[in-house]
């Protein structure tokens, strides 16, 4: 495949574009030949990106035509965990033809086209900041021509189409499947991570508008562009015909054009699409494509589940209307409220309004995934609004006499009160449309679907060196292979002679008693404990990826007044770790817990025990095993290539390094990992909005005390040596004592990874 890179001067990745496994095939003497594309994807790479992927295929399912054999012929596949979920897609892209050349044209007798279904998820204003910094990278080393202009009486010298030698075809049979493309855009500018901006692009839309001369003209085009932008997140899908044609003797040039004006027309007659998928709208085309559906399935899928006495399962149809018609229907109620709370904002927000305890905007914030995380976002989001408001009623003014006196306090105490008016109403629209995502997304919280992720962890840049080399091209996801993980416990033995040493007591009295039967049931659960179950869970998805429960297996006993139990698991349990976001220093958790535990288990309950890795650790044991699998291809080749030489060795020698090689098979490498006893947790105090007004009028107050400070370079020097002259120093803990204190070696596991490259 090819994979491009595009970094910027930070330096950091920007984009990723991949296409994978292309295929070209033409038999000899055949006249026929194929062409495939088996992926297709372009990538933002940076990590606060509002669409991880910009285009990528829709899913199709998996491509079981002529799978080759990856193992060993003595080696049983089922055995290779490894490579149980390596099934490849669908091809985006597959083209066969048949052509015979003749002297004066090219005879073609058929053409067969297919292009899978395609998803775009179009940011504007990130693609302008990437282009720019295109253009911006090119202009560098394209010299200016400063030549004279001796050649400017010259001539004109041009050529028509008829002097041209025109590439005349014949295509007996043209086939071109039907396309759709499902496109999202958004050009409102996203306000997840403003502030930690390192360079803005000028083809953005609002450095273009502050590109302008006059502030006043500057203040409204941004202000046009904020408020415009909440009406143009839409979502159009467009569909496109097949192409049937025979006999066609034309230009192929002609025949391209052609079919180029067929799909602008066609794209034109469903610009409709456009208005009616805006998202302020509720997106009215999506809403009535889901009510037909919904009732549709609830028919026809419930006659056939009622025919067939319900053999392949019952409430299809049912669920199919809960999702399209209830979970659409306040989907689209969530769209309407959040782009009506936006599109306030907008117009009542100014260069004045500080984003201290500012909301997320609706069109950037995180989507609730059920009705309980509905009420709290959209709870939190209506204090947030009206603590903003609060704070704006008193830092707007001031900032607007900072900035423009008089008339700018004037300005900003219009700015504050209106804040302040329409904070509530903002706020109970936010939390309108964060209740109904939620219940929403509670209808389809059982539905099944596809986790959508980047090619590959974005690159990390050293700074002043080059772009390093791509260590795995295509990792979509991480299978973990959980072996066997190992304790053991520590437990007093209790000597019953000690206990009767003052006192006799017949052995049925002994055997009655409540410290016969605590000893007893001690000694049956170290006999046989609990079963166990591992969890994974990423920090970013925040869903765990459990195992089966196995029941642990006790290995040996010390004698002695401490009984010491040793205790085995074996899983043999292969766990697909998949995310959206995959980012090298991402978290990944390793719980171990009783099955119990997990079952019952709250935010305040612990696992047994712990094992905290990153992605980067991950990645670094995979691309061990990806340099094998290297090798060992590139072996086969030069042994391919020794094949057909004829200096080399014998038959019989090439026979027995051929049968050597069969038998030979690349595993990934089990690895064991410490696990510890979960820490306490560091309770930090949670501010109020009250709170938070107070640090607003802190740091005006600060401000203006840095202000003043300037003027005085005695307390300005004061404060800068304060500690160089032994002011009070933080009492620093050291690292003994932190892990001492916090973390206790539990158990140890075994574990594998390999990649999931589709």
């Amino acid at each position: 495949g090819v994979g491009i890179s595009i970094m910027d001067d930070f330096p950091r990745e920007v984009m990723g574009v991949v296409i994978r496994d292309i295929q070209i095939h033409k038999p000899r003497g055949s006249i026929d030949s194929t062409a495939m594309v088996r992926h297709f994807q372009v990538d933002a790479m940076l990590p606060d990106a509002r669409y991880p992927i910009i285009i990528q295929p829709l899913p199709l399912g998996v491509d079981r035509r002529n799978l080759p054999e990856s193992t060993p012929g003595s080696i049983d596949r089922k055995d290779c965990y490894w490579l149980k979920n390596d099934e490849k897609p669908v091809p985006i892209f597959e083209s066969s033809c048949s052509y015979v050349p003749q002297s004066n044209m090219v005879w073609v007798p058929r053409i067969d086209v297919s292009i899978s279904p395609m998803k775009l998820q179009l940011d504007v204003d990130y693609l302008l900041r990437v282009v720019g910094m295109i253009i911006h990278s090119v202009s560098k080393h394209i010299g200016t021509n400063n030549t004279a202009t001796s050649h400017a009486s010259n001539k004109l010298k041009y050529t028509t189409r008829n002097q041209m030698s025109a590439l005349l075809t014949y295509v007996e049979k043209l086939n071109i499947s039907p396309v759709w493309f499902e496109i999202e855009m958004n050009i409102k500018s996203d306000d997840r991570n403003r502030e930690e901006e390192v360079e803005e692009s000028d083809l953005t839309l609002n450095a273009i508008a502050r590109s302008t001369t006059s502030p006043v003209a500057a203040g409204v085009i941004s202000w046009v562009i904020n408020v415009g932008a909440n009406f143009a997140h839409v979502s159009p899908s467009f569909k496109y015909k097949g192409v049937k044609q025979t006999d066609r003797y034309c230009d192929i040039l002609d025949l391209f054009t052609e079919l180029a004006i067929s799909y602008i027309i066609q794209t034109i007659k469903q610009s409709y699409k456009v208005i009616f998928s805006m998202s302020l709208l509720g997106d009215p085309k999506l809403l009535a494509h889901q009510y037909k559906t919904g009732v549709t399935d609830l028919v026809l899928k419930s006659r056939d589940e009622f025919l067939s006495g319900g053999k392949d399962g019952v409430g299809k149809g049912a669920t199919s209307f809960l999702q399209n018609v209830i979970g659409g229907t306040f989907f689209a109620v969530g769209k309407v409220a959040g782009g009506v709370a936006d599109t306030i904002d907008s117009v009542t927000s100014n260069e004045m309004t500080s984003n201290h305890l500012k909301p997320k905007s609706l069109a950037n914030a995180d989507k609730p995934e059920h009705v309980v995380d509905g009420v709290i976002q959209g709870t939190t989001f209506l204090g947030q609004t009206v603590a903003h408001g609060f704070a704006g009623l008193i830092g707007n003014p001031y900032r607007g006499a900072k900035t423009g006196g008089v008339t700018g306090l004037a300005k900003g105490v219009a700015s504050g009160t209106t804040g302040l008016f329409v904070a509530p109403f903002v706020g109970a629209l936010g939390f309108i449309a964060k209740s109904t995502d939620g219940i929403g997304s509670t209808t389809k919280y059982l539905d099944l679907g596809v986790i959508e992720a980047r090619c590959r962890p974005a690159r990390t840049i050293p700074w002043g060196k080059p772009m390093a080399q791509n260590g795995l091209p295509f990792l979509k996801a991480i299978g973990v292979r959980i072996h066997t993980v190992r304790y053991q416990r520590i437990r007093k033995r209790v000597n019953r002679k000690q206990l009767n040493d003052k006192t006799e007591r017949d052995d049925e009295d002994w055997q009655a008693s409540k410290e016969y039967k605590r000893i007893r049931a001690a000694e049956d659960r170290r006999k046989c404990p609990p079963r166990k179950i591992v969890s994974i869970i990423h920090n970013k998805e925040k869903q765990h990826f459990l195992s089966s429960s196995v029941r642990p297996k006790l290995l040996e006993g010390h004698p002695g007044n401490l009984v010491i139990s040793h205790y085995a698991l074996t899983f043999e349990d292969t766990i697909i770790l998949r995310s959206a976001d995959f980012q090298l220093q991402d978290e990944v958790a390793i719980n171990v817990w009783n099955t119990k535990m997990l079952k019952s288990a709250t935010t305040k309950t612990k696992p047994l025990a712990v094992c905290k890795l990153t992605v980067g650790d991950i990645y670094a044991s995979i691309f061990n095993y990806y340099k094998q699998q290297l090798s060992e291809k590139e072996s086969r080749l030069s042994t391919i290539f020794a094949k057909n030489s004829e200096d080399l060795f014998s038959q019989n020698t090439e026979d027995a390094n051929q049968n050597k090689r069969n038998k030979s098979i690349i595993i990934p490498p089990p690895q064991e990992f410490a696990m510890f006893r979960p820490g306490k947790d560091s309770k930090s105090p949670r501010k109020t909005n009250l709170e938070a007004i107070g640090e607003e009028l802190a740091s005006i107050k600060k401000d203006m005390d840095d202000f003043l400070n300037d003027f005085d370079s005695e307390s300005s020097e004061t404060d800068s040596d304060s500690s160089f002259l032994g002011g009070e120093k933080e009492k620093e803990e050291s690292i003994g004592s932190v892990i001492k204190a916090n973390e206790k070696l539990a158990s140890s596991i075994s574990l594998s990874f390999f990649p999931i490259p589709w």
